[in-house]
């Protein structure tokens, strides 16, 4: 993919690497600001989040609760096995209860129950998160003074939402959506803006056809480009975000829709460690 540059998150934060790792580095400040150190939220059994928050509060001295959607696995996957070895306690809760998991009642239930603790929401998903992209910004603006197309995938939107308020109106941030149908998160995005007081945001925009069937679904051509780009590039992909991200690029491209002379910035945003979910990847 000519004059398209990638931007490497999944090389920063260690274990959990990626967006994850900056969306949580408030929580955890605010975390140690007030003396709490039980850190609490919510995942499913792949979640990177939850992967991220384990390994961040292991390496922080904090204990850490993952509220699992789902009920308990005879088989837990190796995110799972990953999180209870960095200490995580596993809580699962039946897919009902998991989607109160956002309701002012429920939450006030879970902090009473493990208090003294921080309740953080799925993905980091609040102006908190969406703060600790004010860096990411700041390596863009300096190693690619001259892009102005960033391109980023979007589940929650808190990456996305981070980035526009720490950049400009110069600047026009393209995000590829995970979800099928997910007709809310511009909303998501506008209401994060809102909290972060921006002045002059970057311009941005949410393309919806390029999830492959859905969250977490992988189609034949988005198998094909995957194989095709790691054999070429040798840069490890996921098929969750990243992977999306890139194919949309690449058509995007090859139907003349974009011109292929504008430098584009694409952002690798980790959860490299949910490829061991596809067996066609291992």
């Amino acid at each position: 993919m000519a004059n398209v540059a990638l931007l490497r998150l999944d090389q920063m934060g260690g274990h959990a690497s990626g967006n994850k790792f900056l969306k949580l580095r408030g929580y955890i400040a605010a975390a140690q600001a007030q003396g709490i150190t039980r850190l609490v939220s919510f995942g499913g059994a792949w979640s990177n989040h939850l992967y991220a928050l384990a390994a961040t509060g292991y390496q922080h001295g904090l204990e850490t609760v993952g509220i699992v959607r789902g009920e308990a696995p005879v088989e837990e996957t190796d995110m799972l096995k990953d999180a209870r070895r960095w200490g995580m306690q596993l809580e699962y809760v039946s897919r009902q209860h998991y989607r109160l998991r956002d309701t002012a009642e429920y939450q006030r239930e879970i902090s009473a129950r493990f208090a003294p603790c921080l309740l953080i929401p799925e993905g980091g998903a609040s102006g908190v998160g969406a703060k600790g992209f004010c860096t990411v910004a700041a390596m863009i603006k300096h190693a690619a003074p001259a892009a102005r197309h960033i391109v980023v995938p979007v589940g929650t939107g808190t990456t996305l939402a981070g980035l526009a308020a720490s950049l400009d109106s110069d600047y026009e941030l393209i995000g590829i959506s995970a979800l099928k149908r997910a007709t809310d998160l511009e909303g998501r995005v506008q209401m994060l803006l809102a909290e972060l007081t921006a002045e002059r945001p970057a311009r941005w925009r949410i393309l919806h056809d390029y999830h492959c069937g859905g969250f977490a679904r992988v189609d034949q051509t988005l198998r094909d480009f995957m194989l095709a780009f790691e054999a070429v590039q040798n840069i490890p992909l996921e098929p969750v975000y990243t992977g999306k991200m890139l194919l949309a690029v690449h058509q995007l491209l090859k139907s003349q829709k974009w011109d292929p002379s504008v430098p584009v910035i694409a952002l690798h945003t980790g959860g490299l460690q949910g490829r061991r979910g596809y067996q066609w990847l291992s």
